[in-house]
């Protein structure tokens, strides 16, 4: 199981990157000052009612939970059964840099800074990370000797 442990934290590192890149690139979006007044913190009701946002909504909300759902999957994979990785621990972690990146389009141009984003991130890792540990747990059932 050590191999698979030190391959996932390569590769949780690696997808950290990614993930990190996604929400920074490009670079010259970033202008230096605040742009707060473009912050979406929940939608309006009258975004709520037009078809086009709503499918904008979910898809950036599909978006945001499956660019996650890898950092809690091999977030979990990477810890050691004797020393498994704290699920609060994880989910703050998630939270930390999903929080990063929504702050740091606050100063960028043409980037949207929104509550939901955040909230989605989230929700991808937790999600990656319930599915990493049904995956340990089958392991350990499988690897069980028979009695």
């Amino acid at each position: 199981m050590s191999l698979i442990v030190s391959r996932a934290s390569v590769l949780w590192y690696a997808w950290s990157i990614v993930i990190l890149l996604a929400g920074i690139l490009p670079l010259r979006n970033f202008v230096g000052h605040a742009h707060w007044q473009y912050i979406r913190w929940v939608p309006t009701p009258d975004q709520l009612q037009s078809p086009a946002i709503l499918l904008d909504l979910g898809l950036d909300a599909i978006a945001n939970i499956i660019l996650f759902l890898p950092f809690g999957l091999l977030g979990v994979l990477r810890g050691r059964t004797d020393k498994p990785v704290s699920p609060h621990v994880l989910m703050l972690m998630a939270f930390t840099l999903s929080f990063g990146i929504e702050y740091y389009q606050v100063y960028c141009h043409n980037r949207s800074t929104s509550l939901l984003d955040l909230l989605d991130n989230v929700l991808g890792a937790y999600i990656g990370m319930k599915v990493g540990e049904a995956y340990i747990r089958t392991r350990m059932a499988a690897a069980e000797p028979a009695t």
